[in-house]
């Protein structure tokens, strides 16, 4: 009877080995004996094993026992951990592929250097070590360094990358307590994009950095509450207004809002047009057809326009005080969008 594991990733990848009464092979077991994990560890190093697709480790790991072979890649997709894995101080003469792997307990590569690509892509962490460093001194010299979709990837703190090394950090999220390590993390993926000039995923980086960094603004870093508050409030505007400069579309739909929602107040308050004169609607009384209704909102779209953008042509005019304060309250969002919208378009063309 053939060991009856399936990759969750791909159901057509099965394990082809004998299995024992329990269903599974000696690999792809839990809660094996000692005999069998020693059974374990001896086929692995005599058999010069470099695919670990599956495996379950049931006791401490140490690649530096068990393998010490040659191999062309080193895969360890969908391995699960059980107890402390142990890859300090290894060469990783080769590609590395930890692509939906599982750590259970502790896991260490510190020391560790890499010379090839190295892959984490939807890889477990166990969320009680999530701030140890467990990457620190490690030496990435491959050519890139793929963390995508994990959960609860430590901090990278102390990690060393070579000049050359893509470092590609996408969707790995982190709990508001640990936004350290977002903050950090990101950070890192920003300095080494910066220093490969990788724009393309460099503002990516850069606002999640800004996003987890958002999160631990405290009162006890500023001098009273109304710093505190200030400082909130600029990063809430932006973070939502703009996107810490890296989605200037934002702008774009924020603004056509205001001016939707302008036209409509001005069509309540009411507006002079040379063309058709007053143009008021009042929603208690009055009998307006639909053609009225998309006319009027239309002269008075495009009047919120005009004043948004602050060119005021004088065809159409603010009728009443209520109706002129609202005007100085659009003009005054035009202009500090209009500044706003020109420094990021400025910036994003620097880069």
């Amino acid at each position: 009877m053939n060991c009856k594991w399936v990759s969750r990733e791909n159901r057509n990848l099965k394990c082809n080995r004998h299995a024992d009464s329990s269903g599974y092979c000696l690999f792809h077991k839990q809660n094996k004996s000692k005999k069998e994990i020693a059974l374990f560890e001896q086929y692995i190093k005599r058999n010069r094993i470099s695919d670990f697709t599956g495996f379950y480790f049931e006791d401490k790991f140490e690649i530096k026992k068990l393998v010490n072979h040659k191999y062309e890649k080193l895969k360890f997709c969908e391995a699960v951990f059980k107890e402390y894995a142990d890859f300090t101080n290894y060469k990783f003469k080769s590609s590395v592929d930890f692509t939906n792997a599982k750590f259970k307990s502790y896991v260490n590569f510190k020391n560790s250097k890499f010379l090839s690509n190295c892959i984490f892509k939807r890889t477990i962490f166990n969320e009680k070590y999530i701030n140890e460093e467990i990457f620190q001194k490690s030496n990435f010299e491959g050519q890139k360094l793929i963390v995508e979709k994990c959960i609860n990837f430590p901090r990278l703190d102390g990690v060393i990358f070579s000049p050359c090394t893509k470092f590609i950090l996408k969707d790995t999220n982190y709990n508001m307590k640990d936004c350290i390590c977002g903050r950090t993390n990101y950070r890192i993926a920003r300095i080494q994009a910066k220093n490969l000039e990788d724009n393309e995923n460099m503002g990516y980086y850069y606002y999640n950095e800004r996003n987890y960094a958002s999160n631990l603004l405290k009162c006890r870093k500023y001098n009273g509450y109304k710093d505190y508050l200030a400082s909130n409030f600029f990063d809430f505007l932006s973070k939502n207004l703009i996107g810490y400069g890296q989605k200037p579309i934002r702008l774009l739909l924020i603004s056509f809002t205001l001016i939707s929602v302008f036209a409509f107040i001005y069509i309540l308050i009411g507006i002079k047009s040379v063309e058709y004169g007053l143009i008021k609607i009042n929603l208690f009384s009055g009998d307006y057809s639909i053609y009225d209704c998309i006319t009027f909102y239309l002269e008075a779209w495009y009047f919120s326009m005009i004043t948004f953008s602050t060119v005021g042509y004088g065809d159409i005019i603010a009728c009443g005080l209520l109706c002129k304060i609202i005007v100085c309250i659009e003009v005054f969002l035009g202009i500090t969008i209009h500044a706003t919208w020109t420094s990021v378009l400025f910036s994003r063309m620097i880069k």
